[in-house]
């Protein structure tokens, strides 16, 4: 009799084990799931892992880490703050939880900024833009950014991605929309404002050469590398500087290695006109 209930509680454990490692596998197939943007099957998956009681905490904790950034990825940022939410207050120790618990309060404020309002009524939505027509900004916050140096502000956010995020397709992001604030850009206009390399040439244009130099040592094969060695060489020779805009120019054609294509020719005629 011993033995038999001995074998029965080793049975349960058994099964026990089984289930919540079969949670524990889930969780990590709906991540692949949604790193291959089936994110309706991930959250199904994950819904299910958080609510079945056989999960294990760690797998628990994951999957509403998943769920939020799924959320997130989708716009729905209310919903994925409240993920979020619930992952640090029921398990405050996993490193999951320590990571996001870092960001809640940017992501607060991203929450405020974006207002995740959901209109119901397909009425009620067309009358909505209809007046956001008129309101041109609707319900976003606007900032005056008079005096502001509007370079360094965004760049800094950017940074942060850069950062916290290396290697990663965000950080590429990050690192193309930083280029893109340090070229700045001048208002047409006798009055025009401007900021960034076009505004500021002499003192940002060593920032946009530094900037690009370490987004090419991240990302050797990125797409963009190009556009921006084109807009460097474009800068100098705005700047009257033609030596060190052929010297760009001509990087634009040797990085093709002999391949045509829309910047190496654009490169190639704008050389035969600086010549």
């Amino acid at each position: 009799m011993n033995r038999n209930r001995l074998s029965s509680s080793n049975l349960v454990l058994a099964l026990s084990i089984f289930v919540s490692s079969a949670f524990g596998q889930s969780v990590e197939v709906a991540n692949d799931y949604y790193e291959h943007g089936l994110h309706d099957k991930a959250k199904d998956m994950l819904l299910t892992a958080i609510h079945s009681p056989s999960t294990i905490p760690a797998s628990k904790a994951r999957a509403l880490y998943l769920l939020g950034q799924i959320s997130f990825d989708e716009g729905q940022i209310k919903v994925a703050v409240s993920d979020w939410k619930t992952l640090i207050k029921d398990y405050p120790q996993t490193s999951e939880a320590k990571e996001i618990g870092d960001r809640l309060q940017q992501l607060t404020e991203v929450l405020s900024k974006e207002l995740d309002t959901h209109v119901n009524s397909a009425v009620a939505g067309s009358y909505i833009s209809n007046g956001d027509f008129w309101t041109d900004k609707g319900d976003r916050f606007t900032i005056d950014s008079s005096y502001l140096d509007e370079t360094e502000l965004a760049t800094f956010w950017y940074d942060r991605v850069i950062h916290e995020f290396p290697g990663s397709d965000d950080a590429e992001l990050a690192y193309r929309k930083k280029l893109f604030a340090i070229i700045g850009y001048r208002e047409p206009g006798e009055y025009g404002s401007s900021w960034g390399a076009k505004g500021n040439y002499k003192l940002y244009m060593p920032v946009l050469l530094s900037a690009f130099a370490e987004m090419e040592a991240a990302f050797p094969k990125s797409s963009s590398l190009q556009g921006f060695r084109y807009q460097i060489a474009q800068l100098y020779w705005v700047n009257s500087d033609k030596a060190n805009a052929k010297i760009w120019l001509q990087k634009v054609i040797d990085n093709e290695a002999g391949v045509q294509s829309f910047f190496t020719e654009t490169a190639k005629a704008r050389l035969e006109n600086l010549r």
